[in-house]
């Protein structure tokens, strides 16, 4: 009859040679280290082997050994696999955000939460009414609404929702959705037009209102949301874009669309402009980070066959107002280049070699523009990654952990080429909502 502690060696030799192996691009030096830690701890396999037969898998020997009084730990569990993560969208996917079955057509923009779960729009239903969607995982489902025309402005983490609507004799209206219901925000005396830029993650909402050409910004408390809103600076000729996470305030300032950067303490400041720009536009904020496009003169950016403006959301009052950037590239003067702001900082980054604005910037200062072959996103380092999908997509909203972006396109007749801007948004054939998962 064999040894008893014989037979528990052997038991505990088998299972250490069927461990997995480390990966081919382990560290071979700390390959080498193990290997002596464990030749070292060997002797000791007798008096462990009563507690290493009670357990299960490599997993369990390793614990085993480790208990070795004074012997060296090792750095990496005998059996455990190391992994690498790969490039933030090296592989990624495009698909169409589904409609509600038999509710209607999608439209508008598409917003997101940072996180990526939460995106929201517009739904064009078969009486002519529009409803905002809320995708939660790429699932739609119809919120409530008040007003007519409901449009989706911004959604937090949490799935609430803020957007406008008009009322029904054409004016103005915004609301929020949480828990189930839509409110109404409480009116701005004394403007023309009101409308929510973002919902923060404790669901204060902040947003601008306006009266002819100045504007001012405003905030409806969540703890009261048809309490009359608190302005937050006095009318100019300043709008907003969007709100950082510290609460600064993104915009444009003056028809010569300069960016601009209010504070939480009510003070401004100008962005700056890289060097031979001559104007300038924020599209889109997260946390200290900003988006959006610079003017440079033509013989300093692409050729001007390339020249685009970027498009304008919203509301007929919103694009009448933003024509403001109409009149800063009319005429060829100007081309448009994608451009980054480091509100920490000031510093600005462009891209003179692209025409398209960057629409879309997360957390960590990735940011998404619209590219000849298709979206593209460019990292805190300024490597360009072109995504797939369709090569008219324009990108709109991008998570913080780079695994989600969302964006649309819309369809265009095969004459658009000779279109206009303008021309090609009225003859599309409607809204295709998109979301890419990296």
């Amino acid at each position: 009859m064999s040894d008893p502690f014989e037979e528990r060696a052997d038991d505990v030799r088998v299972l250490l040679e069927t461990a997995r192996v480390p990966p081919a691009n382990a560290d071979l030096s700390r390959a080498i280290e193990a290997g002596g830690v464990v030749r070292r701890r060997r002797r000791y396999a007798a008096v462990a082997a009563a507690t290493v037969f009670a357990l299960a898998g490599t997993a369990a020997v390793g614990q085993a050994l480790d208990r070795t009084e004074g012997a060296d730990r090792l750095d990496v569990p005998i059996g455990e696999t190391v992994t690498s993560t790969p490039p933030p969208f090296s592989t990624c996917t495009v698909a169409a955000l589904p409609a509600p079955a038999g509710k209607g057509r999608l439209t508008g923009q598409v917003v997101a939460d940072p996180t990526g779960r939460y995106a929201a729009a517009g739904l064009v239903r078969p009486d002519g009414s529009v409803r905002p969607v809320l995708w939660t995982g790429g699932e739609p489902k119809v919120l409530p609404a008040v007003g007519t025309n409901a449009e989706p402005r911004a959604v937090n983490s949490s799935g609430v929702v803020v957007g406008t609507s008009a009322t029904a004799d054409g004016g103005p209206l915004a609301w929020i959705y949480h828990d189930g219901s839509t409110v109404k925000l409480a009116p701005v005396d004394g403007y023309e037009w009101w409308t929510p830029l973002a919902v923060d993650e404790g669901g204060d909402v902040t947003g601008e209102a306006w009266r002819g050409v100045r504007f001012a910004v405003v905030s409806w408390p969540h703890a009261d949301p048809l309490r009359g809103p608190v302005l937050l600076t006095r009318p100019g000729d300043v709008r907003g874009s969007g709100v950082g996470g510290d609460g600064t305030v993104v915009g444009t300032r003056g028809e010569g669309a300069a960016p601009y950067a209010w504070h939480p303490d009510g003070t401004g400041r100008a962005l700056d402009l890289p060097p031979g720009a001559a104007a300038g536009q924020v599209l889109a904020v997260r946390g200290h980070w900003a988006a959006g496009w610079v003017g440079l003169p033509v013989e300093e950016g692409p050729p001007p066959a390339h020249q685009v403006a970027p498009r304008v959301q919203g509301s007929e009052p919103d694009r009448r107002v933003l024509d403001m950037l109409g009149k800063a590239v009319a005429g060829g003067n100007l081309v448009t280049a994608p451009a980054r702001w480091d509100l920490r900082t000031g510093e600005v980054t462009h891209w003179p070699d692209l025409a398209m604005p960057a629409t879309a910037v997360n957390a960590t200062g990735w940011v998404a523009i619209p590219g000849d072959a298709g979206p593209t996103v460019i990292s805190p380092a300024g490597k360009l990654t072109t995504l797939p999908g369709p090569a008219d997509g324009y990108p709109t909203a991008l998570s913080d952990d780079n695994r989600r972006l969302y964006g649309e396109r819309f369809p265009q007749p095969p004459e658009a080429g000779a279109l206009s801007t303008k021309e090609r948004a009225a003859t599309a054939t409607g809204t295709e909502l998109l979301m890419w998962s990296c």
